[in-house]
């Protein structure tokens, strides 16, 4: 039954998203009004911004969801609308405003804005639908209803047993999705599906900005929204191919059994009188990043270069209080195993006085249009390999 009532959820989104209802030309009846949605109503809903939209999850599989078009139309409610044939009495019309997305295998993202029955009592009240289907979790889907005015979401319960309507748990300024950072995400929660589905989509995750970034199964796979591209400002510094930090790359680490990301900001940002992308927060010039410890500015510092042999030097902590320096030397630029173009740095650390060097040393793999794919730490003085950090997964948005 509660399958039933799903599909019958979603076949009603896209009659209206794909469909106009006319109104009634019957002189004998009066309008008592109109409601639509004004631009801030509408804002709610950033769709079609995008023309398509790309989820991946945590386990590597992604979803390629394409726009299929937004439509308005005026609802018409009538007074008596049990009386199809005859008298019906006079009536309001109401916009509903739809969008949706599909992807090859029939998944679907459904949203439908509309307002509710004014002759129930609820004149004027916005109501937000949104419907997440993945395929080949057929009927245990996410469709839920939520109240809304122009810059809030709201819970929408109306029964004690949640059967229906649609529940905000929670609002973060900042929501760490995988390997991605969104900011000002509503955490959203549909009517229970647990008594038939053994997996469902339990979360969704929504930006008035960016609409859906996230979802996520019961069973704690999440898929998160890829970026769009982000176009640089007139004279900014754009990224060169051995360390593509465009803005909303990330990249994805295996140390042992501990994984980390790292990632580029969301945005170009200025900083110093240059327009230019941070990796992890330090602001990135193509080959430099900009060194400070404290108060004290050790200014831009070399990270990488393509020439080979080319040495640098890069101090670790204020030079009045600490002596220690690393030196980067370029030992390597060819091709790896796959003819990808690779250079290899290597670095260790000395001490100036009393002048002495660390026994260890840093090897690393930078791959054109990648990044940084390969780290280690060996031990020279007894050859031994301290720590690898192996690239596992990426994303550069360009």
């Amino acid at each position: 039954m509660k399958k039933s009532l799903i599909i019958l959820a979603f076949g009603f989104c896209l009659v209206v998203l794909f469909s106009c209802k006319k109104k009634d030309s019957s002189t004998s009846v009066s309008s008592l009004g109109s409601y639509s949605f004004t631009p801030s109503d509408l804002a709610i809903l950033p769709y079609p911004t995008y023309d398509t939209l790309i989820f991946k999850s945590t386990e590597q599989d992604s979803i390629l969801y394409t726009f299929r078009g937004r439509s308005s139309a005026m609802k018409t409610f009538f007074e008596h609308p049990g009386n199809p044939v005859g008298y019906q009495g006079n009536y309001y019309s109401c916009e509903e405003n739809s969008s949706g997305f599909i992807s090859q295998n029939s998944d679907y993202l459904i949203f439908n804005l509309h307002y509710s029955d004014p002759f129930l009592g609820n004149a004027g009240k916005k109501y937000f639908n949104i419907g997440v289907m993945i395929s080949s979790l057929e009927s245990c889907s996410f469709f839920a209803q939520f109240r809304f005015e122009p810059d809030t979401l709201l819970s929408y319960l109306p029964n004690t047993s949640f059967t229906s309507g649609g529940y905000v748990k929670a609002f973060y300024y900042a929501l760490t999705i995988g390997p991605r950072l969104y900011e000002n995400v509503y955490e959203l929660v549909g009517p229970s599906s647990t008594s038939y589905c053994p997996a469902f989509i339990d979360r969704v995750y929504y930006s008035f900005n960016q609409g859906i970034v996230g979802f996520s199964l019961n069973t704690g796979k999440k898929w998160f929204l890829l970026p769009a591209k982000v176009p640089p400002p007139v004279n900014a510094v754009t990224p060169r191919p051995y360390l593509p930090v465009y803005p909303a790359s990330y990249w994805i680490y295996k140390t042992g059994d501990v994984t980390t990301v790292s990632s580029a900001s969301n945005s170009y940002v200025n900083f110093k009188g240059l327009t230019l992308t941070t990796l992890d927060g330090q602001p990135i010039n193509q080959y430099e990043g900009f060194v400070s410890y404290g108060t004290y500015e050790a200014g831009w510092v070399p990270v990488l270069s393509e020439t080979l042999g080319a040495t640098w030097e890069m101090i670790l902590g204020n030079p009045n209080t600490n002596p220690n320096t690393r030196v980067f030397r370029v030992m390597q630029k060819t091709v790896d195993s796959r003819i990808d173009s690779v250079i290899i740095l290597k670095s260790f650390v000395y001490h100036k006085a009393p002048l002495y060097t660390n026994s260890l040393q840093v090897w690393q793999t930078f791959k054109k249009n990648v990044g940084l794919v390969f780290e280690c730490m060996v031990d020279t003085a007894v050859n031994d390999t301290i720590y690898k950090k192996i690239l596992i997964d990426y994303h550069i948005n360009h």
